[in-house]
């Protein structure tokens, strides 16, 4: 790969605001670590360590993926796809309980959550065979979809297989299927969502509890409001927040909570219009793109980033049931950081890819004028 071209043709706005988000995210994390840390019994240094460490990694990642071109991606997708979706088969029976779910498993001495993995992979293992000449495409694309489906409900990992089916029925549409096929996803996924609301008690208790609200039921949710009432336009002031002492997921999926409070209304709508501006990049770097597989891969990330980013803000302001789903960037946790570096570094290789094929153009055109 050529190093100069690689950075004449990088998109530095969508890594800026990548920047920009990863430091608000080791901020809000090196305030929530003490508390968290101290009611572990762990050093109080302990999660921002990891932390750090982390997100270093991700840039890593992020800058390694955006080096790749398209045949490598997809060879790596395909390869990642089908490791991450048999550790997640395997998180199933020999995984670590969290809160009634087996997503997690022990791989020497780290803990992995391998449906974190998936998602990125999905999407480009997905759009490779729409975008194909295959004869069953589209049916080979539903069973995918149904084994990643069922195999996420049987940890069960309700708001994962969401993200996963709002990102195939987006790239599905895109692909101009057959509106009966369409029908038929959609009918499944609502029948697979029935039958998690009736089988799971933990699905259920949690869709009860949001309908039916009660301060006892909704621990995280109403300590969550507090800290966005406490918080106020300008918050309370870098590591002054103490509702996140009573707040178990505070570095986690709460992690807005935490910056509600310290920092305030105003720097909360900042923060969003961050994720705003990153959305409206993606799907920038959707509408340039002339390549159906491209368009495919582009459309399923940036739905599910969008999709994540959405649902986790609407569970802290109680507008949606808690989910158990990260805040992409912002959130503590390796798997969530890692995955989101490799889904955005596959869009930055998209862009710069677009950014190469323009540069060739006007060199054409050029060289047919200097003609």
């Amino acid at each position: 790969m050529n190093i100069k071209l690689w950075y004449r043709t990088l998109d530095y706005y969508l890594i800026l605001l990548v920047f920009f988000l990863l430091t608000i995210s080791f901020i809000l994390v090196y305030s929530a670590s003490p508390v968290i840390a101290q009611r572990l019994f762990l050093p109080q240094d302990y999660f921002i360590r990891r932390h750090t460490i982390y997100i270093v990694l991700s840039l890593i990642t992020l800058v390694t993926f955006s080096f790749l071109n398209t045949r490598t991606i997809l060879n790596l997708s395909f390869a990642g796809f089908i490791l991450f979706t048999i550790l997640v088969a395997i998180a199933i029976i020999l995984g670590i309980e969290v809160k009634g779910a087996k997503r997690w498993l022990h791989i020497v001495k780290i803990s992995v959550q391998p449906s974190e993995f998936v998602r990125p992979f999905f999407s480009v293992v997905i759009a490779s065979i729409l975008a194909s000449e295959m004869r069953f495409k589209m049916h080979i694309s539903i069973i995918i979809f149904l084994l990643v489906f069922v195999l996420l409900l049987l940890q069960p990992d309700f708001s994962m297989s969401m993200l996963l089916t709002y990102s195939f029925i987006g790239q599905m549409f895109i692909a101009c299927i057959p509106f009966l096929y369409f029908l038929c996803i959609i009918g499944m996924a609502t029948t697979g969502t029935t039958i998690a609301y009736l089988c799971l008690p933990h699905i259920k208790q949690r869709i009860y509890n949001f309908v039916f609200f009660t301060q006892r039921d909704n621990f995280q949710v109403t300590k969550s409001l507090e800290a966005f009432k406490r918080g106020q336009l300008t918050g309370v002031g870098p590591g002054e927040g103490s509702v996140k002492a009573s707040l178990p997921d505070c570095h986690t999926d709460f992690v807005f909570s935490v910056l509600a409070e310290e920092f305030g209304l105003i720097t909360c709508l900042a923060t969003l219009m961050l994720f705003g501006i990153i959305s409206a990049r993606l799907l920038y770097v959707a509408y340039r793109e002339n390549e159906l597989f491209n368009l495919l891969v582009i459309l399923g990330i940036s739905m599910q980033f969008i999709t994540q980013f959405i649902i986790n803000i609407g569970v802290t302001l109680s507008v949606f049931p808690t989910t158990g789903i990260t805040l992409p960037l912002l959130s503590y946790g390796g798997s969530s950081l890692l995955s989101s570096s490799i889904a955005l570094g596959i869009m930055l290789s998209f862009s710069r890819n677009q950014a190469i094929a323009l540069k060739f153009r006007e060199r054409v055109m050029l060289g047919r004028y200097m003609d």
